[in-house]
């Protein structure tokens, strides 16, 4: 080898050249195969979670499922024992507000609701076991737990008193129901009708004139005579029988005022007649 000339390395053999060739495509493959394992278990992690939480999900739903139905199931036993339990059974009857009807009666016509649980105590039973007390116009029910039933009753209130053959003087009261025997007359007017109470004419024109006047002007009414629905007149009690011509029932609040007005003005012991059929143009005769 002549001086001064760089050695020259040693050409690369055939063999050695496609060996290097295989190694890298080796390592090649072996980095995607390593990343495709890595991405495969992380896409079996993420469906093990996906799995774990929708199996969480469902067993959230489950569970708050049985809780309401087991909740329904309870509140149905409960309701079922109140109705039907014995602990709610009736045992004992207060009739409170009674005057005219003896309370003996009214829990002897009651009896059948002893022993009955409170929450089936039906209205309708109740009225029909009291329809045959006429002076009884209303009631309401208040249960009363554990064993106790209220049936509070108000009675019809009697506005007059009308003569009836064969009985004597009764009250009645508006709906033509005969309240009672009437031993005192002074409180009440007295109606002198023709017909029955409650289907005559009469009756019912001169309760209309009794319902429109101030109520404190009806214990001065002694008498109250409606010929018919369009003649309708009255007297006051004492001495000089103040007589008031009333009419027809129209107008009924201003012939109303209109008299209290005239008989402010006047003595009690005027014999005097006050003309309010028409109430516009009232008259006073002496």
């Amino acid at each position: 080898m002549p001086l001064g000339t760089a050695p020259q390395k040693p050409a690369a053999k055939p063999n050695e050249k496609k060996s290097a060739d295989v190694r890298k495509l080796l390592r090649a493959e072996g980095s995607r195969t390593a990343s495709v394992a890595k991405q495969a278990k992380r896409a079996q992690r993420m469906s093990r979670a996906q799995r774990l939480g929708d199996s969480g999900v469902s067993l959230t739903k489950r569970v708050w499922g049985w809780a309401a139905v087991s909740s329904f199931v309870l509140l149905m036993a409960l309701i079922l024992a109140a109705v039907y339990s014995p602990l709610l059974a009736i045992e004992r009857l207060s009739v409170r507000g009674e005057k005219l009807v003896s309370e003996k009666q009214i829990k002897a016509a009651l009896k059948g609701q002893i022993g009955k649980p409170l929450p089936q105590v039906n209205d309708d039973e109740i009225a029909k076991a009291l329809k045959r007390f006429p002076l009884i116009e209303s009631f309401s029910v208040i249960s009363a737990p554990p064993h106790t039933l209220i049936i509070k009753v108000t009675e019809r209130t009697p506005i007059a008193v009308v003569w009836v053959d064969g009985y004597g003087y009764a009250f009645f009261d508006p709906a033509g129901v005969r309240v009672g025997r009437a031993e005192n007359r002074s409180k009440l007017p007295t109606l002198e009708i023709s017909g029955t109470p409650g289907k005559s004419p009469s009756f019912k024109a001169a309760i209309e004139v009794l319902l429109a006047l101030p109520a404190e002007l009806l214990p001065r009414i002694s008498t109250v005579t409606a010929k018919s629905k369009d003649d309708v007149s009255f007297r006051l009690r004492g001495y000089a029988g103040q007589k008031v011509i009333w009419g027809d029932p129209t107008q009924a609040v201003l012939k109303s005022k209109v008299l209290a007005a005239l008989i402010e003005n006047q003595s009690k012991n005027d014999r005097v007649t006050y003309d309010v059929s028409s109430p516009q143009t009232p008259v006073v005769r002496y």
